[in-house]
C-alpha cells in the first residue's frame, strides 16, 4: 500500500484566479487518487501593502511544520512581500523539504514554468498574420515587472520578424489592474493619436478595461480595433465580446507538480529542475475569429447573478453572526455563536496567549505579535467524530490535536487561514475544501468578519479590565493596597444591605505612634514601610473574614469595621488581639531599624439606632486618642 503523501501549499487569495483554479484542480486530484492529502496555508490578502495588517496575515506561513509535509508547493507570484516568499523557501530547504514553485523561478526550488512568452507571441503572430494588424499598442503591467517584460519582449520579437517596430510610445502601462488601465486609455485618447489596429494586453483584466474605454468613445471591438488579453480569467467568459486570450489548463499544471513530487519521493530526482507547462492561445470574438453567442452568455450571466445572490444571503448570515457577538462579546457567547455560524467540519484554534487574556492568565493588556510555533487552544470544533474536545491545548506544530483523524473527519484538502487583527495574531482557522461555486468567496468574507468579532471580544475584555482597574484605583489606597476612605464608605454602606437591625457593629480607629520620628530619623521611604507593615497586620488579622473591612483613611490613620452576627465586643477584642500579634511578628521579621507602634480605639454598638458611620468613627477616634495618650505616658528608652 502506497504511503499517503501530505502536500503543503503556500499561497494567497484562494478566492481569486488563477490561485483558486489551481487549488480546485489539486483538491480534485487528491480526492481522486487517494494518494495525497493537502494542507493549504493561505491568507486572503496578497501582502501588497507591507503594513501591520499584512504582518498579521502573513503569520499563517509560520504555522506549517516541515516534519508533517512531504513537499511544499508555493505560488509566489501572488505573494507580493518577497521576504515572506524567501522565508518559506529557506525554511523548507533548511528542513530538507522539497519546494516546487509555480510560475516563478526561485533559488533552491523545483520550477513549474508556465511559458508566458510563447503563448503571448502566438497571439501577436495571430493578429498580424491572420488579421493583418500593423499598428499595435501593448497594454503592459508594471514597468520592469518580469512577467510584463516577458510578454512585451515577446511581442517586440514577433513584430520584428514581420518588419514592424514596437516603440516605447507604443507601450502603455495598466499595472495589471483596471483602474490604472482606465487612466492609461484616457491619456491615450487625450493625446490625439490615431487608433491602432490592435491593443494587445498583458492580462484579461486590462483587456476588459481597454474594451470599456473604447466603447465609451464610440468604438466597436473587433470591428474598429482588435483587443486581446491573457490568462483566461472567469470574468472573460461573461464579457461581450469574448476575449482572444491564452489559458493554462490548471489540471495540467497540477499534474506537472504531482509528477515532480513523485520523482522526488521515488528518488529519481533530488536536484531541482524545470518542468514546462505552456499557455494555449484561444482565438475568439475580440479578434473577430468567432461570432457572438448571446444565448450561451446569457445562461452564464444567469448563473453568475445567482451566485452573487447566494453571496448576498451569506452576507446576511455574517451580519447576524456579528450582531449576536456585538450584543454579548463574552467568551462563552462567542463560542456558542461560532458553533452556530462557523463552517461545518471546521476548527477555530486560538493561541494560548490570546485565551489566557480572557481567563486571567495574562498580565498583558495587548495581544502580542507572536509567530509560531506556540501553544494553541482548540476554541471551537465541528469536526464529526473527532476525539479531541474543545479546550484541548496542543502545539501549533501539530496544526490540530489529531491531524490524521481531522483528515478522516473532514476532507483530503484543508484550508488554514490566519485569525488576526492588524499585527496581533489570535490564531488560525482550519476548514475543509469545498468545491461549491463561490465557497472561497464565502470563506474570505467569513475570515474578515471573524477577525472583527474576536477583536470585539478582546476589546470588551480590555474595557472590562480597565473598568475593574479604575474601580480598584478609585476605592483602594495605592501604597498599601487596602481600601481608601471612599472605598471604606462604599463597602461599609453595602454591608448594611439586607442586614437585620438586631446585629451589632464594631469599628476600630488605628493610628501610628511616632510616625514623625520615623520619617525624621529614617526618611519618608521608611515611613511608607511603616504604613505598609500596619496595613499588612490589619489584613492578616482579618484573614479568612471577608466581612471585615480594612482601610487607610489618609496619612497614618486606619479604620477597620465589621457588621457582626453575635457579640461585637467579643469579635472586636479578638480582632485587636490578632492584629497586635501579627504586628509583633512583622516587626520581628521586617529587618527595619524601627518598630511600628499603633494606637487602637475599638467601639462597639448595636446596629439598631445607628444613623451615621461618621458618628461611630468619632467615638472610635476618641478611644484611639485615649490609647495614644497612654502610650505617650509610658516610660520609654531615649533614642
Amino acid at each position: 500500500m502506497k504511503k499517503i503523501k501530505t502536500i503543503g501549499v503556500c499561497c494567497t487569495s484562494v478566492h481569486k484566479e488563477p490561485v483558486k483554479n489551481f487549488i480546485d484542480s489539486l483538491a480534485l486530484a487528491a480526492e481522486k487518487s487517494g494518494e495525497y492529502r493537502v494542507l493549504v496555508f493561505q491568507c486572503f490578502g496578497d501582502l501588497f501593502y507591507f503594513n501591520s495588517s499584512d504582518r498579521g496575515a502573513s503569520s499563517v506561513f509560520d504555522i506549517f511544520n516541515c516534519d508533517i509535509i512531504d513537499a511544499m508547493v508555493i505560488l509566489p507570484v501572488y505573494i507580493h512581500d518577497r521576504s515572506v516568499v524567501k522565508k518559506i523557501v529557506d525554511r523548507c530547504i533548511e528542513n530538507d523539504t522539497p519546494v516546487i514553485s509555480v510560475a516563478e523561478k526561485l533559488d533552491g526550488a523545483y520550477f513549474c514554468d508556465l511559458g508566458f512568452g510563447e503563448a503571448f507571441g502566438d497571439i501577436v503572430e495571430h493578429v498580424i498574420s491572420v488579421h493583418g494588424c500593423k499598428r499595435i499598442k501593448v497594454m503592459a503591467g508594471f514597468p520592469d515587472n518580469e512577467f510584463s517584460l516577458t510578454r512585451v519582449n515577446s511581442c517586440a520579437e514577433v513584430m520584428k520578424r514581420h518588419g514592424l517596430e514596437l516603440t516605447d510610445g507604443d507601450i502603455l502601462y495598466g499595472n495589471f489592474w483596471d483602474g490604472p488601465t482606465y487612466e492609461a486609455m484616457d491619456a491615450f485618447f487625450a493625446s490625439g493619436e490615431p487608433l491602432p489596429d490592435a491593443f494587445v494586453c498583458c492580462n484579461d483584466a486590462m483587456a476588459i478595461a481597454v474594451c470599456t474605454k473604447l466603447i465609451e468613445h464610440g468604438y466597436s471591438v473587433p470591428d474598429d480595433v482588435i483587443v486581446t488579453g491573457f490568462d483566461g480569467i472567469e470574468m472573460e467568459r461573461y464579457h461581450d465580446p469574448r476575449l482572444c486570450t491564452a489559458v493554462c489548463d490548471s489540471d495540467r499544471k497540477v499534474q506537472t507538480v504531482l509528477d515532480i513530487i513523485e520523482e522526488i519521493s521515488s528518488g529519481v530526482s533530488r536536484e531541482p529542475y524545470t518542468a514546462r507547462v505552456f499557455y494555449e492561445p484561444v482565438f475568439s470574438e475580440s479578434c473577430g475569429c468567432k461570432a457572438r453567442n448571446s444565448a450561451q452568455r446569457n445562461r452564464m450571466l444567469t448563473g453568475y447573478v445567482r451566485g452573487y445572490e447566494e453571496l448576498r444571503d451569506f452576507d446576511t448570515h455574517l451580519d447576524n453572526m456579528e450582531n449576536k457577538i456585538a450584543a454579548n462579546p463574552t467568551t462563552e457567547n462567542v463560542l456558542d455563536v461560532m458553533r452556530e455560524y462557523g463552517f461545518k467540519g471546521s476548527a477555530l484554534c486560538l493561541t494560548k496567549a490570546f485565551t489566557d487574556y480572557f481567563s486571567g492568565g495574562s498580565d498583558s493588556d495587548e495581544i502580542p505579535e507572536t509567530s509560531y510555533p506556540q501553544q494553541m487552544v482548540m476554541f471551537s470544533s465541528s469536526i464529526e467524530n473527532y476525539p479531541c474536545a474543545e479546550g484541548t491545548v496542543f502545539g501549533s506544530e501539530k496544526l490540530l490535536p489529531d491531524l490524521d483523524n481531522a483528515f478522516s473527519g473532514m476532507a483530503r484538502t484543508l484550508f488554514i487561514f490566519p485569525v488576526f487583527f492588524q499585527s496581533s495574531v489570535m490564531g488560525y482557522y482550519v476548514t475543509p475544501y469545498v468545491g461549491q461555486n463561490r465557497h472561497n468567496d464565502r470563506l474570505c468574507a467569513f475570515s474578515t468578519t471573524l477577525n472583527r468579532c474576536l477583536e470585539m471580544m478582546r476589546l470588551h475584555e480590555h474595557l472590562s479590565l480597565l473598568n475593574s482597574r479604575l474601580s480598584f484605583l478609585f476605592t483602594h489606597d495605592q501604597l498599601t493596597g487596602i481600601y481608601n476612605r471612599y472605598g471604606f464608605y462604599d463597602k461599609f454602606s453595602g454591608s448594611f444591605d439586607g442586614v437585620s437591625s438586631d446585629k451589632d457593629i464594631f469599628i476600630i480607629s488605628a493610628d501610628l505612634n511616632d510616625m514623625k520620628g520615623i520619617n525624621d530619623r529614617f526618611g519618608h521611604a521608611a515611613g511608607d514601610d511603616a504604613l505598609i507593615v500596619t496595613a499588612k497586620a490589619l489584613t492578616e488579622a482579618a484573614a479568612g473574614d471577608d466581612e471585615t473591612i480594612c482601610s487607610r483613611f489618609g496619612g497614618d490613620e486606619f479604620v477597620v469595621a465589621k457588621v457582626c452576627c453575635g457579640n461585637a465586643q467579643e469579635q472586636g477584642e479578638s480582632y485587636r488581639r490578632r492584629f497586635f500579634a501579627a504586628l509583633d511578628t512583622l516587626n520581628k521579621s521586617s529587618g527595619y531599624p524601627f518598630t511600628v507602634n499603633v494606637s487602637i480605639g475599638l467601639f462597639c454598638s448595636p446596629l439598631k439606632g445607628v444613623n451615621s458611620i461618621d458618628s461611630l468613627l468619632e467615638l472610635a477616634d476618641r478611644l484611639m486618642y485615649s490609647d495614644k495618650a497612654r502610650y505617650k505616658r509610658r516610660p520609654r528608652d531615649l533614642p
